[in-house]
């Protein structure tokens, strides 16, 4: 045998050397292969894709009316709306109650206009702007819905070159969540509610805003961080809220839709698996309840507080939304709510013996205990839980929302000025929920208690014999007031323009048709113009409990974009055609903005 000067070496050299031999070929090769394109917010490029994809759409979906939804499309889920039939008389005064609505939005709206037009809010006491959304012009974006749903057709025109001007990569800390559901969602539904022909750039400019956000996205879990600067792409917070972090999937699942860009979709999933994976090793103690308080780099849940109020609630109100937005394809969303719902019921409803109320505080999944407080943000629950009980066939959750919503609905009428406060204490003597037992009496709940009383045991847990119901000559008239339970007090009494018990009135009123609730509706409308109306627009309200109407004195000057977006939207929905925006053609974001329910082939 020949031997060379490569056989004379140790067999690991020679192995040493065949890896460098392939590392140089590896190296030649990548030096000569063209460099990829990165996906940047502008570009002609992406936005002709973008533009012939939306307008593929526009043809394929035949829209006559589109504050009617899709012509064609009939869900394959239960029917939420009810036929509403009324009289001549009540379609008169419905009709003025939606017009006092509208001039209100404007007196509001034209405050806004003339003294902070671009800027996120108005502060209707001074008539000087604040940014808190990242400057971007958040009640602006968030008006523009409700504009072309009251059919103020050149008030949303002027708007359009102002939006395409709006600057994105802005060197501030954004809340990422904020500026979903607001701009993204905002501009998403605007575009879907508008005929306008350059109404692209609403379509644009929502993708540039997601597009702007994605790195925020770039965590261990999926999670997004709670703030993060889209200018230097950094971020000071390594904590999210459950809420922050899973209210984007009806945004993204939309944005995706239209631009074809699936990477939306798939962020927006990633965070729903990973809440739907969450267990006892990452924090969760009770299935489907997750603690609001999340760290991003473990995706640990910090704390053991269970809220469908501040900072929890519209998590829940998204696994059920994106199973109506996706007309029922993914059964996971489904499960996942029905879970959150089972467990919200047994663990941390709790109901006073004697009343109609119900209430849902926070609640400490460790230690199994309710706190002794309510917030208005969780008055948006009654709403949720009777959309869920049609599409699910569970009656009992539609008790459950009136019975919560009786609560709500009583922190407004029993107030001196008729608006609600912040937060409230829970009435003394609660137990937890029982649909066997709510609305008896401590007697008869004594008595069931009893072992002894058997034969008033079988009489309370059997059937009522079927009375007679004797209907209200007027079924408009609201009843007396019930007495507040001791307890159920003011904590935080101020008002904040805040929309969950209308949003949950509205809903109710579409679903079940009963006409209370436009007069309840009409009541905190009243109250808003009585109390909160400024020379130039609408001011939250210092203290409710204020014994009588009083100046500025009683006035915050501060004035949420929600008013717009929400407050005032549900508000002329509750007076309009029951078919403009049916709950059985739109699903709204957490921010009022309705989306288009259709058709979906999930792959």
């Amino acid at each position: 045998m020949i031997k060379t000067a490569i056989t004379r070496l140790p067999h690991r050299w020679r192995y040493l050397g065949l890896i460098l031999i392939l590392c140089v070929i590896i190296l030649t090769v990548f030096q000569f292969l063209p460099p990829q394109q990165k996906m940047e917010p502008e570009g002609d490029i992406i936005q002709k894709s973008d533009h012939n994809k939306a307008q593929q759409i526009e043809k394929e979906e035949r829209i006559s009316n589109r504050l009617y939804g899709i012509d064609n499309f009939v869900s394959k889920l239960p029917r939420l709306q009810v036929e509403i039939e009324e009289t001549k008389e009540e379609r008169i005064t419905r009709k003025e109650r939606k017009e006092a609505i509208k001039a209100s939005f404007l007196h509001g709206w034209n405050g806004y206009k003339t003294y902070a037009l671009g800027s996120d809010e108005l502060r209707p006491l001074s008539n000087t702007s604040r940014n808190p959304f990242g400057g971007l012009g958040a009640t602006m974006v968030d008006s523009m819905g409700t504009m072309l749903i009251m059919e103020l057709n050149s008030e949303f025109d002027e708007l359009l070159p102002l939006i395409k001007k709006i600057k994105v990569k802005v060197d501030v800390q954004m809340s990422v969540f904020e500026a979903i559901i607001r701009y993204v969602g905002g501009l998403l539904s605007a575009y879907e509610l508008s005929d306008h022909p350059s109404k692209h750039i609403l379509l644009d400019k929502a993708e540039e805003i997601g597009l702007a956000l994605l790195p925020a996205f770039e965590t261990a879990y999926g999670l997004p961080h709670y703030h993060f600067n889209p200018y230097t792409k950094v971020s000071k917070t390594n904590t999210t809220y459950l809420a922050d972090a899973a209210t984007i999937q009806l945004e993204f699942i939309t944005l995706s839709y239209y631009t074809g860009n699936p990477i939306f979709v798939e962020k927006a999933q990633a965070i729903t698996d990973f809440i739907d994976s969450a267990d006892y090793i990452q924090g969760v103690t009770i299935p489907g309840l997750y603690p609001y308080d999340i760290s991003i780099p473990d995706g640990y849940f910090k704390n053991s507080i269970v809220s469908f109020g501040a900072m929890g609630d519209s998590a829940y109100e998204y696994f059920l939304k994106q199973y109506l937005l996706v007309d029922g394809q993914v059964p996971q969303f489904a499960r996942m709510y029905q879970q959150s719902i089972d467990s919200m019921k047994t663990h941390m409803v709790l109901q006073l013996p004697g009343t109609k109320f119900l209430y849902l505080p926070p609640y400490d999944a460790d230690r199994k205990l309710n706190t002794n407080s309510m917030d208005h943000l969780t008055c948006f629950v009654p709403g949720m839980l009777a959309i869920g009980s049609k599409i699910f066939d569970r009656p009992d959750d539609m008790i459950v929302a009136k019975g919560l919503l009786e609560t709500c609905v009583h922190m407004y009428r029993s107030s001196n000025t008729h608006l609600s406060p912040e937060t409230w204490g829970i009435g003394k003597n609660t137990v937890p929920y029982n649909p066997m037992t709510y609305g008896k009496s401590e007697e008869e709940l004594a008595s069931y208690r009893d072992w002894r009383s058997w034969r008033n045991r079988k009489s309370l847990m059997a059937k009522p014999e079927k009375q007679e119901i004797i209907p209200k000559s007027d079924p408009r008239v609201l009843d007396e007031i019930p007495e507040t339970p001791l307890g159920m007090v003011a904590f935080d009494t101020r008002y904040l323009l805040r929309p969950e018990t209308i949003e949950s009135i509205y809903v109710m009123y579409r679903i079940t048709g009963d006409p209370i609730y436009q007069e309840y509706g009409w009541l905190i409308y009243e109250a808003i113009e009585t109390h909160c109306k400024t020379n130039s627009a609408y001011a939250s309200v210092k203290n409710v409990r204020a014994s009588k109407k009083e100046s500025s004195s009683n006035q915050i000057d501060s004035m949420e974009t929600f008013l717009f977006a929400e407050t005032f939207k549900y508000l002329y929905l509750l007076f309009s055609s029951h078919d403009v925006i049916s709950l059985d053609k739109f699903v709204f974001n957490t921010e009022a903005h309705p989306l288009l329910r259709r058709p979906w082939a999930i792959k």
